[in-house]
């Protein structure tokens, strides 16, 4: 609350008061950043007429616009101040996921049930977790109206920095931050600990006397107590995290958005955490979630843990920095709250509403980009429709609030139920615009169209380019002719590729209804690493004296894989200390065609397969030189730019606008040439150091230029709000 009070008012839209009831350590932080507080003094527990009038003195006397409650009791106050204080909008906030009411004896009790009775009277209700949400809407709170915003983790000041890190020697030090209560269920920890015996645990937080003596007994009689450290709250988390090797959440109950658990993510660490609230959401990797109470599962993990490689345990602390950074930020939670605000007051209007249709949401440039464009654009209403199953990118788009539905339809055999689903989730949302993305997510957006007599403006997204119509699959090349046929029913057709927007001009895509939008790149999170930061692949050890080249993406005929390994076959002739990192879907152990390839050059002891990761801009940053290989279908190539964007020389072939993104950064090869692609990467692998981090930084020059995210979701955001 502290957090958002703070963000609000620097934000300069809203004028910011926080009225609490009782003193406390954070009056003087939010003084600090310029935000008046006013103590009601709430004397003891059935202090309830003076301390009701002194609070509607005090509320009195700023005229709020909108009265925001934090906690049961705040909610109830707020409503029941709204007639005395002018009638102000009021929301209500929800902080767990289920409530302990029946700890807190009769008043608890009461207050519940009455929140419960008369939250349908609030004006807006946010939950921090979608748990919580789920849970109250059962209890009786109304699901219109009801809204979910994550926590935002400040991600300036949760950093990871100088500590005890995993890469030192010693017993790892799982540790628990968090009052000692039985809802945080701290013995299942201690009974976990008891089972890693080379572990060592701490435990850090407040709780009551008796609390924290049953607890300690239990740790004696378990044997743990000498391998255990007890330590008092400290209010300065941002310190004390990169101290530990791994962050412990084995809530057993009422966990709604843990903080804990996002701050230690922010900071680096691996975290292990029982799956109650939205834990497992936040952490977004099941297998470090354990079953609440399962205090031989948690010890599992904690083993796991403890066996990795140090580097490894690295890479899983940089992961979870990095899922914070990009789902769970600051700088989002206090946008889509700002957004929120307005809505209530009736400033910011009607609410965009805009469906998507994608092929797909799996592993590719154009699903990351979707994701980022939706997560970029949170004051728009957003709802997704995948045609085919699942993938990668649900719960990221979950986590930037997007409604997301899967049909489920077998790739290139659609079937009738799925077709009756996707016109039933397209009437539902009544969307200003239908947002086709891919053939076949242009294709059903003309269905959706049609269906709805019209309602909603339809635009297109093509993501490919496309060189010959013998190249594609024949079920692509048929929609890709169909919808040259449909494209009037299409208001604007969009293309990431200035040869896409040509070369499908040419089979009779409209000309006028062209508009060309790039894909843009989060610099924050493609970036230049230093050397110690930079990934350990695996094999021979290392950076030391070896040059390590990347071809990243999916294994397809386009991509053409072979040209890139007869290419490094020539040039391990020449340079035997290169090796050469293979990143994608099916580009692992598993490709029988892939290995084969590999043991006819001769390439066993120069290729590493690393197949589909979730690290790419830690292992893009990692190379000396990225290389795209494709030989065809290529639009907007995302592996060059993120290269770029990280200061890795690039070579690549003249397909899509691959020579545009690079302008003079980078070298450009005729597709299908290995002998040409290897003259050119052995061009750049033998220079010096120095001039290679040269050229790197002419690439990360040019995709700020003209290319970042931020420009990109400027453009998206225009053509949504366009009028109709």
């Amino acid at each position: 609350m502290v957090t958002l009070a703070k963000a609000l008012a620097a934000d300069g839209r809203f004028d910011v008061s926080v009225v609490h009831f009782y003193p406390g350590a954070f009056e003087s932080e939010l003084r600090a950043a310029a935000v008046p507080t006013v103590c009601v003094g709430k004397r003891h527990r059935w202090d309830l007429a003076g301390f009701f009038w002194r609070l509607v003195k005090a509320v009195r006397q700023l005229r709020p616009d909108i009265l925001h409650g934090y906690l049961h009791e705040s909610n109830l106050m707020a409503l029941l101040l709204k007639p005395w204080c002018g009638w102000p909008r009021v929301v209500w906030g929800i902080r767990d996921s289920r409530t302990d009411a029946d700890t807190w004896g009769l008043l608890g009790r009461l207050s519940f049930r009455l929140n419960c009775l008369f939250s349908g009277a609030a004006d807006l209700i946010i939950a921090n977790s979608r748990a919580g949400r789920s849970y109250y809407v059962a209890q009786g709170y109304p699901e219109q109206g009801f809204e979910v915003v994550p926590n935002g983790m400040d991600v300036q000041r949760f950093q990871p920095r100088p500590g005890r890190h995993a890469d030192k020697p010693g017993a790892l030090r799982f540790a628990m931050v968090g009052r000692l209560h039985p809802m945080k269920d701290h013995a299942t920890f201690l009974r976990a600990l008891a089972e890693v015996p080379d572990a060592f645990g701490v435990v850090m937080g407040d709780g009551d006397a008796g609390q924290v003596q049953e607890l300690r007994q239990l740790a004696e009689s378990l044997g743990v107590a000498s391998r255990l450290e007890w330590r008092a709250a400290e209010s300065d988390l941002a310190s004390v995290y990169p101290g530990f090797d791994c962050l412990v959440s084995a809530s057993a109950y009422g966990e709604g958005f843990s903080n804990v658990v996002g701050e230690a993510m922010a900071c680096g660490l691996p975290v292990i955490v029982s799956d109650v609230g939205d834990s497992a959401w936040l952490l977004g990797e099941s297998s470090w979630v354990f079953p609440a109470g399962d205090h031989a599962s948690l010890a599992a993990r904690m083993r796991h843990l403890a066996a990795m490689p140090a580097e490894r345990r690295v890479v899983l602390g940089q992961d979870n920095r990095r899922r914070i950074e990009e789902n769970f930020a600051l700088a989002r939670m206090v946008e889509r709250t700002a957004v929120m605000l307005d809505q209530s007051l009736g400033k910011a209007g009607p609410v965009r509403r805009i469906l998507w249709i994608t092929t797909g949401l799996g592993t590719g440039g154009a699903e990351m980009m979707l994701t980022q464009v939706i997560a970029g654009l949170p004051h728009l209403s957003h709802q997704v429709i995948s045609l085919t199953a699942g993938g990668k990118h649900v719960e990221p788009l979950k986590a930037a609030g997007a409604g997301v539905h899967s049909l489920d339809m077998p790739a290139g055999r659609p079937t009738l139920s799925a077709l009756l689903r996707l016109l039933r989730l397209a009437w539902a949302p009544r969307p200003d615009v239908v947002m086709g993305w891919m053939y076949h997510g242009c294709l059903a957006a003309v269905l959706v169209k049609l269906f709805r007599l019209g309602q909603g403006r339809v635009v297109w997204n093509i993501r490919q380019s496309l060189y010959d119509l013998a190249l594609e699959k024949p079920g692509s090349a048929r929609v890709i002719r169909l919808l040259a046929r449909l494209a009037p029913l299409a208001e604007v057709i969009t293309y990431n590729s200035q040869v896409s927007a040509r070369q499908h001009e040419a089979v009779g895509y409209p000309a006028g209804k062209t508009l060309l939008i790039p894909n843009g790149f989060d610099l924050s999170r493609w970036r230049p690493l230093a050397d110690e930061a930079r990934f350990v692949f695996p094999g021979r050890g290392g950076h030391g004296g070896r040059l390590f080249v990347g071809r990243f993406g999916r294994y397809s005929a386009m991509k053409d894989y072979p040209t890139f390994l007869d290419a490094a076959a020539l040039m391990v002739k020449e340079l035997p200390e290169v090796e050469f990192v293979l990143v994608g879907t099916g580009v692992d152990g598993s490709n029988n065609e892939l290995i084969g390839k590999v043991e006819e050059l001769g390439l066993q002891k120069h290729v590493h397969l690393l197949g589909e990761r979730q690290d790419l801009p830690l292992l893009t940053a990692s190379l000396d030189l990225a290389v795209s290989s494709s030989a065809f279908g290529e639009g907007f190539p995302n592996v060059v730019g993120e290269a770029m964007a990280c200061s890795v020389p690039v070579v690549a072939t003249d397909i899509g606008d691959t020579a545009w993104v690079m302008g003079d950064s980078g070298t450009l090869v005729p597709a299908r040439d290995p002998a040409r692609l290897a003259d050119a990467c052995l061009a750049v692998l033998k220079l010096p150091r120095v001039e290679r981090l040269r050229r790197g930084a002419e690439g990360r020059r040019r995709i700020e230029e003209c290319f970042s995210l931020a420009a990109v979701l400027g453009r998206f955001d225009a053509l949504l709000q366009a009028p109709d």
